[in-house]
């Protein structure tokens, strides 16, 4: 069992036996009063529970502070582990762990509040824990932690979801997958798929038409330890990703350069020390810095990030607090905002942990009233809506 799931179970079980929770513009309307539009959104899932929750929370553009959104937080399906937002048209797909399917939610684009589509949840299998949509909002693809099974669906007109055929078998020889990402341009699609000592990324070639996906012909590399996230950099040039027990107990981060043309993982940086069992990475709006969630020892890992070479170097200072309150309130997830400014990570404690970023330094600084209530129960993933 991967350490982030151990730490998520001892959320759950601390939920079961009663463990605390620890500019705008105004509208142009004269017959009303004016009402203020939120500038952006943050959306969790929450994977205690049953049901299990998405949160949504409205997040000042100005200040990064959070408020909740009326509704929230929304019922999902049972052990709500990850989600992935379509920024085309606006919605939020939630892979439900325990039940083994995927809800999927509209979400309105002045208030961020969540609706559920006709038909969700929509079935895949039990042990889902990462998905992806294509840049299009055209297709998902889902894997599992239970096997090597890689889902495909297609997004009808209303949002919901058709499996496009049985599930792909990424290699018959491994037990269990604990990440999909996909490049910038949709062409290409990677999951992190082996057993509980090594892993190795396994890439697909992608008909962006039909979705339809290809094994690559190139040889997947094997990844130091087992990998947990990965993210592509915003040019989609380099692959970065974490994984546990690269450094002993520690974890590492490695990056890998892309070959546009066949879709080759070569090597360029790391693996690098990090933090213990690291759960998300991400970068800034700008790729000049990369940040890693480390749960057990509660930290955020900073870097510089070379986005012509992949390079990694240490910002002063890092790794920086992640700020949850309570006993268990290691970082489960973490995400940056669209204008480069803010960093959010969601804590097993239940609460949300804003920072500003330096833009010189990289250096994180909590804001004012920092850490945030999630309003749900084990925030295991977040995703910034713009």
């Amino acid at each position: 069992m991967r350490w982030t799931k151990f730490w998520l179970f001892l959320v759950l079980l601390g939920a079961v036996i009663g463990m605390p929770a620890c500019g705008s513009f105004f509208s142009t309307c004269h017959m009303c009063p004016p009402v203020p539009k939120p500038g952006h959104f943050i959306y969790t899932a929450n994977a205690a529970g049953n049901p299990s929750t998405v949160s949504a929370l409205s997040t000042s553009p100005s200040t990064g502070a959070l408020s909740p959104i009326s509704g929230s937080p929304y019922n999902a399906g049972s052990g709500s582990f990850a989600l992935t937002a379509d920024l085309i048209n606006h919605r939020v797909y939630v892979a439900n762990s325990l039940s083994g399917d995927i809800s999927a939610f509209d979400l309105d684009p002045n208030t961020g509040a969540m609706s559920k589509v006709l038909g969700s949840p929509f079935g895949s299998e039990a042990g889902v824990d990462s998905l992806v949509v294509s840049p299009d909002g055209a297709f998902v693809y889902a894997v599992s932690g239970s096997s090597a099974n890689l889902w495909a669906f297609s997004i009808n007109s209303d949002g919901g979801l058709v499996a496009l055929g049985s599930p792909i078998v990424i290699t018959p020889n491994t037990a269990d997958s604990g990440s999909v990402v996909m490049d910038p341009t949709g062409k290409y699609l990677y999951t992190f798929t082996g057993d509980s000592f090594t892993t190795s990324a396994y890439g697909f070639s992608r008909n962006t038409a039909t979705g339809a996906l290809t094994p690559l012909s190139v040889p997947p590399p094997a990844i130091a330890g087992v990998a947990n996230r990965g993210v592509f950099d915003r040019t989609g040039n380099f692959l970065l990703f974490t994984g546990n027990n690269e450094f002993g107990t520690h974890g590492g981060v490695e990056v890998f350069g892309l070959n546009g043309l066949t879709g080759a993982l070569t090597l360029v940086s790391g693996p690098i020390q990090i933090g213990d069992d690291p759960s998300g990475i991400t970068t800034d709006a700008s790729d000049k810095y990369v940040y890693v969630a480390n749960t057990a020892d509660a930290t955020i890992s900073a870097f510089q990030f070379d986005s012509a070479s992949g390079a990694l170097s240490a910002v002063t200072g890092s790794p920086f607090p992640s700020g949850g309150k309570g006993n268990i309130n290691g970082p489960l997830g973490i995400t940056t905002s669209s204008t480069g400014s803010f960093v959010y990570v969601c804590n097993a404690s239940n609460d949300i942990s804003v920072f500003t970023i330096n833009s010189a330094t990289g250096a994180l600084m909590p804001i004012s009233g920092s850490p945030f209530p999630d309003g749900g129960t084990g925030p295991s993933a977040i995703v910034f809506v713009p």
